[in-house]
């Protein structure tokens, strides 16, 4: 019964436009919950609150970080949402800020320019798809679920001789445009690019794959790399050249006003500011094959 009710749950968030990657880690959350009140032996139409901190705790004794905890309790209380609108359940019993476990401030984990020296000449190694999508990542501020899933139909030429990436399904579902701010990387995506189909992933790889490259990286250069290295970089070097932080939040996407903004929300033209410009002969090249399509 309940694993059919989460399905049911699951559904319900895929129809209202949630991103796969959402509804991925939702299910994983939600697993771990399934697993707990199947061992335990609970009813979850009548789970009380000291069964709700008993999930918790075990969750604690998993050595999971608060935040996946904080993160499996947010699912939770959606879900039970969701049931208390299906007449399922009677009330919610998850209050969040009565169960969330403290997390510690921790600060983006930028490369450094050592480490961006390693990272570089290692992606020659590596074959040429998968380094341009990194690069795009440096480049652009990207989750590696949006960088895995843009297609070539996704890249804007400006009228100024800028590039930018329309991301249609970002974080909560959100669209929003993001700049190339590296033009060596736009020449290189005008190369790559060619005769790809529109409507096909641009790298022809998932976020799996980025993350086993992660990995095969780590082992092999050690440098603690992860995919959203590479997003805290992009972030940390904008805010450095002096970039409004509010700028920095539209290109990055985030959701969380409190942690990024601190100015009066800019006008959209603005982010088309930092896109870089490609020499001349490259921009034709890419209108030519535009006009060709």
């Amino acid at each position: 019964m309940l694993r059919l009710q989460v399905k049911s749950y699951l559904t319900e968030l895929k129809m209202k436009g949630s991103s796969a990657h959402t509804l991925s880690n939702y299910s994983y959350h939600l697993d771990k919950f399934i697993s707990f009140v199947e061992s335990s032996g609970l009813d979850f139409t009548t789970l009380t609150l000291k069964q709700v901190k008993q999930f918790r705790n075990h969750l604690v004794q998993q050595g999971l970080k608060p935040r996946t905890i904080n993160a499996v309790l947010a699912a939770l209380k959606s879900f039970y949402d969701f049931l208390v609108d299906e007449q399922e359940v009677q009330g919610n019993p998850i209050i969040t800020r009565r169960l969330r476990v403290k997390e510690g401030q921790s600060l983006p984990r930028f490369m450094t320019p050592e480490e961006l020296k390693i990272f570089n000449r290692w992606l020659k190694t590596i074959p040429r798809h998968m380094a341009l999508g990194y690069r795009t990542m440096l480049a652009t501020g990207m989750r590696v679920s949006e960088v895995s899933s843009v297609t070539p139909n996704d890249i804007i030429v400006l009228d100024n001789g800028g590039y930018i990436f329309r991301v249609r399904h970002g974080k909560g579902d959100k669209e929003r445009y993001v700049p190339v701010i590296d033009a060596g990387v736009v020449n290189e995506l005008i190369d790559f690019v060619g005769d790809r189909r529109d409507d096909e992933p641009l790298f022809g790889v998932t976020s799996h794959a980025f993350k086993w490259w992660a990995r095969k990286c780590r082992l092999e250069t050690g440098v603690a790399f992860h995919s959203h290295r590479c997003r805290h970089t992009t972030g940390t070097q904008l805010l450095q050249r002096g970039v409004f932080i509010d700028k920095v939040q539209d290109v990055l996407g985030h959701a969380d006003i409190s942690t990024t903004r601190r100015y009066a929300k800019t006008a959209p033209e603005a982010i088309y500011e930092l896109a870089a410009k490609v020499d001349e002969i490259k921009e034709r090249r890419a209108l030519y094959r535009f006009w060709l399509r």
